[in-house]
């Protein structure tokens, strides 16, 4: 039997070069109350041109979770071998955890579930001081019982998305450039508050600042590499296909203005961790993080320093 999603507004391209925010609930949260406080929270920000549910299947059929957290899995999966690639990484570890690298005890956290004897809720929940918690190029460290456990999440997020679950995503068109992805967020989660409606794990992670808090709830593009990386995993249309890097904004200056094709940009969708130029010298981001408080145009000058 065919898969397709059950799409409520279909996407169709205007050629509008205004930015798009993606956001979608995450399995858990997919009820009339989250999809409410959305909806009301980017009202004032924009317009909706794409709203679905999309099936665990289309998940699973088209590794959607995978896709979008390529990077992610591979740390959990590979663990330190994959952290030795990056001396930059090795610097900001040792110097957050004060340790030696070669000594320090790095595994992902498929591996960490058996040698740790620990399930992936228990890892996914555990709360660490900041000293044992480390974020940096996308990944995350989180020390349990003296062990360096890479993206602890990733085993938890993927169980999650099952034949079973429907996920609700929308795409909103910003009727204003300038608008902040940041001031979309803060509406939607006043929005939550203001109907009382909690935020997944809200008593666990409460030593968290609301925009930590929010992500186990819902994911919402943050910049607009985000968003064009977003577009092309979580917007499928009523015919079943995903939409094309022309069809976002940022992906048709790409390709347009700088040149690049849609391989050039698969391949940075996949591997976002990257040099990028800065007065020639290399610097390791995580290219998408780097997007955060950027312009369009910014997000398209700093991808055209990117080193391939």
């Amino acid at each position: 039997m065919e898969i397709r999603p059950d799409v409520i507004i279909d996407f169709i391209d205007n050629d509008s070069t205004l930015p798009i925010a993606v956001i979608y609930v995450r399995p858990e949260t997919n009820d009339i109350h989250y999809e409410k406080a959305i909806v009301m929270g980017i009202n004032p920000y924009g317009d909706v041109i794409y709203l679905a549910n999309l099936n665990g299947r289309l998940f699973i059929r088209d590794a959607l979770i995978l896709e979008h957290y390529n990077s992610q899995y591979k740390f959990a999966i590979y663990g330190k071998s994959e952290m030795e690639k990056y001396p930059d990484m090795i610097y900001e570890f040792e110097n957050h955890f004060m340790t030696d690298f070669d000594s320090a005890d790095i595994i992902g956290s498929f591996d960490a579930m058996l040698k740790l004897d620990i399930s992936d809720e228990d890892m996914f929940n555990i709360i660490v001081s900041d000293k044992d918690f480390f974020k940096f190029y996308g990944q995350t460290v989180k020390r349990i019982h003296n062990h360096y456990v890479l993206n602890y999440d990733m085993p938890a997020i993927l169980k999650r998305y099952t034949p079973k679950s429907n996920i609700f995503v929308i795409a909103v068109r910003l009727k204003d450039e300038n608008t902040d992805f940041w001031d979309i967020n803060q509406s939607i989660f006043i929005q939550l508050k203001s109907d009382n409606t909690p935020l997944i794990a809200e008593d666990n992670l409460r030593l968290l600042d609301w925009t930590e808090k929010i992500k186990r709830t819902y994911h919402i593009s943050r910049n607009h590499i985000m968003s064009m990386f977003d577009m092309l995993d979580f917007i499928i249309t009523a015919n079943g296909n995903h939409i094309s890097f022309y069809n976002t904004a940022l992906g048709k200056i790409l390709l347009d203005v700088y040149g690049y094709t849609d391989d050039d940009l698969i391949r940075l969708k996949n591997d976002p961790l990257i040099y990028i130029d800065v007065k020639g010298n290399k610097k390791l981001v995580n290219i998408i993080e780097e997007g955060n408080g950027k312009s369009m145009n910014e997000c398209a000058e700093l991808i055209s320093r990117v080193i391939w």
